[in-house]
């Protein structure tokens, strides 16, 4: 009897326990859906790909760049000179110095000898002339004196053709402009590229462009870096060409400042003609894929264009393109990484799934 009470007992608990979880699930679905709407509202929608002009598009919807903090900027308009990209080295002067010091030695050396000549040969004429005046000096006295002036002589030629040789090895390795610098007494053409205050550039520019060098302004900066472009100064042809790259070798003075010797450098060297027309696409649009500068376009409300960027001529705060572009165009100047990372991630999940 007792057990049959227990049965019923447990049945009814079981029967209660039952009822309390329906309850439960039953006042708590509305709530339920609604955190599964609100989740959804707040998980971005993930980028669609899709082929726009030819080119790889990128879909984001309004509400995943916003979550995503996808910004745009308009592009402006703006000009450029016509100009030449040209590279080259900032060269070592110590050699130039080197024969400068030599080649002053070996005047002074010139002088010395010359007039040690002088006294040689003045000194030959006084005891010929005391000799022929009856036999003041012995014979022997004048042939000695003869051939010291002799020996002063022949010194004398050897250190001229010392002299020589080495304003021909100047000439033949820097150019007579930068050899009649360097060999003055004075040196102040050359003070300031001695003093390091200034470098010497040998630029290499092609040859087609070769003209324009004399005329037109040429700005430096150390090659692979977007610094503040540094002015040259044309100086002279040189008289050896680079051996990495084609074209016209020229000498250039710069300013010390961020430069250093050895140092390899680009440049634009600007040429005569009418201002090109373009845009600035800005710094902050640009993202860098596979050795390239790119960024992307807003094509429409939800889709984005990679497109690429010409990083020849930089600008205050950005790229001058003459084409590719037009005025007014929005790029991504905020979230642009983010699309290349997104992108590449698509491409290789459809690689993976081929």
């Amino acid at each position: 009897m007792k057990t049959s009470r227990n049965a019923v007992l447990i049945a009814a608990l079981s029967i209660v326990i039952v009822l309390l979880l329906w309850a439960v699930v039953y006042f708590a679905r509305d709530e339920y859906h609604a955190a599964l709407r609100e989740g959804a509202q707040k998980q971005p929608v993930a980028p669609v790909l899709s082929q726009a002009q030819g080119r790889t598009a990128v879909r984001v919807s309004a509400e995943s760049q916003r979550a995503s903090g996808v910004e745009v900027q308009k592009l402006s308009a703006g000009q450029s000179q016509p100009a030449a990209e040209v590279y080259g080295d900032i060269v070592d002067l110590r050699p130039l110095l080197d024969l400068r010091v030599r080649f002053l030695a070996a005047q002074a050396e010139v002088r010395a000898l010359r007039a040690a000549a002088s006294s040689a040969a003045t000194e030959h004429q006084r005891l010929k002339a005391l000799y022929e005046d009856d036999r003041n000096v012995s014979e022997r006295a004048v042939r000695e004196a003869d051939a010291s002036a002799r020996a002063q002589n022949e010194r004398v030629t050897a250190a001229l053709q010392n002299l020589t040789g080495i304003e021909t090895a100047a000439r033949t390795e820097w150019g007579a402009t930068l050899t009649d610098m360097a060999l003055q007494p004075s040196a102040s053409g050359i003070a300031a590229l001695a003093e390091g205050r200034e470098l010497l550039a040998q630029v290499t520019v092609p040859q087609e462009h070769a003209d324009a060098v004399v005329r037109g302004a040429l700005q430096l900066v150390p090659a692979g870096q977007r610094g503040h472009r540094v002015a040259a100064r044309y100086v002279a042809p040189a008289p050896r060409a680079s051996q990495s790259l084609p074209g016209a070798t020229y000498f250039y003075r710069v300013s010390a400042a961020g430069l250093r010797v050895g140092m390899r450098v680009a440049g634009e060297l600007k040429l005569p003609g009418a201002a090109i027309e373009g845009v600035i696409v800005p710094e902050r649009a640009v993202v860098w894929h596979a050795g390239r500068a790119w960024c992307y376009v807003k094509d429409e409300n939800d889709t984005f264009l990679r497109t690429p960027v010409d990083t020849s001529r930089a600008v205050e705060g950005g790229w001058f393109n003459a084409s590719g572009f037009e005025k007014g165009q929005e790029v991504v100047v905020t979230g642009a990484q983010l699309l290349l990372s997104e992108e590449l991630k698509y491409q290789i999940r459809n690689e993976n799934e081929d």
